[in-house]
């Protein structure tokens, strides 16, 4: 889970369109347009198409080219075959993972299936993440990459400044050492003020670092030293053309709703003032790392504000998120939310249960028991079906789950599902999951 000052990676570029089969999306909250309602057509007669012979060649050309996963239970000979994991990369960068551990040093293998979702580097072998050139080319591309290279290459400046030119929150990965560049930290800041908090505590001290921060985001204005936040030139960094603080509740209504960032700026009467705050968070859930403590830790305030965005949890007091009533009522409304509650709840079946039931995403947050219980993993499915990506390894073998949501075939298909079963299992070694998504 984040931290509480955290944010994800961003990145101003516009995204690649996603293939009508992948789902890699979701974890950022992008659902697939196929991710809801009974299995699509196209999925089930690709697994069973490659399920009918895992050694057809032919088979599996057909089947990865509609559903690139469809990978998952081909022959090991086939999970070998370059052309046709690239034909299947192509489809769903995330399908590198079932491809064999050759294939996934392959570099031109590698690399197009990042240029789907740079998250497949997570797929590749360590080699690959440790070579310099190839993850040169991946930053470049999409600065986020950075995450994913070996930890030697984050202490690489010529590398790790490509990926900041992209993507100033990779700072966040950098080694210490360069947290500490000042050259380095103002590439960063500059793309994205938000990324100041990783940077050296001294250099959030740096006037020239941390106004340049502020004049890119004033979300940046809680990490600057204490000693220049209390400077009122600081501010205006954070809010140019604004030249004295604002008492007026009705400007600010407007002010904040425009610009959360603005809420350390109002006069101490206002920053309590939760129509303010709520305001300003429906338009930013970080705009809460701003807001004053006692409405973070006022649970009715937090879920009324987190009903507008569930993000907004993260900024939430710590006994809160341990309070078994407010995560549940957090997670009816967005069972996202379970990633914000406290280790102990993350674990309680009932909790796991009602955040599957409003998100079946909300899965990936649950604890490694209840991302094996079976009827868990049924109900996150029955809400979004590429929540099965989080079940634990036994759950993801289960071909019944992919097929049919867990539930037995029609009848009418019963004597074909028991046939493939059998001549499923005995050509075919169960498949090896090395990396979840």
């Amino acid at each position: 889970s984040p931290t509480a000052a955290a944010r994800p990676m961003s990145q101003s570029s516009t995204a690649r369109p996603m293939s009508r089969s992948s789902t890699a999306g979701a974890a950022q909250g992008q659902e697939p347009e196929d991710d809801q309602g009974p299995v699509p057509a196209y999925i089930k007669t690709s697994i069973a198409l490659v399920c009918k012979d895992p050694t057809r060649r032919d088979y599996a050309l057909k089947a990865t080219g509609d559903y690139g996963r469809a990978l998952l239970f081909a022959s090991p000979d086939l999970q070998n075959d370059r052309e046709l994991v690239q034909r299947a990369c192509l489809n769903d960068g995330w399908t590198l993972q079932f491809a064999s551990e050759d294939l996934q040093g392959d570099a031109e293998l590698v690399q197009l299936a990042a240029e789907q979702d740079y998250r497949a580097l997570r797929f590749a072998t360590r080699a690959f993440l440790a070579d310099r050139e190839q993850m040169l080319e991946a930053v470049q591309r999409d600065g986020r990459a950075l995450e994913c290279a070996s930890a030697e290459l984050w202490a690489d400046r010529a590398l790790v400044l490509a990926a900041l030119g992209q993507c100033g929150m990779a700072l966040r990965v950098a080694d210490e050492a360069l947290r500490a560049d000042r050259e380095v930290v103002l590439t960063a800041v500059r793309q994205n003020g938000f990324a100041l908090q990783y940077a050296s505590e001294e250099l959030r001290g740096d006037q020239e670092v941390a106004y340049a921060a502020l004049s890119q985001s004033s979300l940046a204005l809680p990490y600057v030293s204490e000693e220049l936040r209390a400077d009122r030139r600081a501010w205006l960094q954070a809010a140019p053309a604004r030249g004295a603080f604002w008492s007026s509740r009705e400007q600010m209504l407007e002010e904040t709703r425009r610009e959360p960032g603005l809420l350390p700026f109002l006069a101490e009467a206002l920053q309590e003032d939760r129509e303010l705050v709520l305001g300003a968070g429906a338009v930013d859930p970080d705009a809460l790392a701003l807001a004053p403590e006692s409405l973070r830790a006022d649970a009715e305030f937090m879920l009324k504000v987190a009903a507008q965005d569930v993000r907004a949890l993260r900024h939430a007091a710590p006994e809160m998120l341990a309070d078994r009533d407010v995560v549940l009522r957090a997670v009816e409304n967005n069972g996202v939310g379970l990633e914000y509650a406290s280790d102990e709840l993350k674990g309680d079946r009932d909790v796991a249960l009602r955040a599957v039931d409003s998100r079946g995403l909300a899965l990936a947050y649950a604890s490694e028991a209840s991302r094996g219980d079976r009827e868990v993993v049924l109900r996150a499915m029955a809400q979004q079906r590429s929540s099965i990506e989080f079940a634990v390894e036994e759950q993801r073998a289960d071909k019944s789950i992919w097929l049919y949501n867990g539930g037995g075939p029609p009848k009418e298909d019963l004597l074909g599902y028991m046939h493939e079963t059998l001549a499923y299992f005995e050509t075919l070694r169960q498949p090896t999951f090395r990396i979840t998504a």
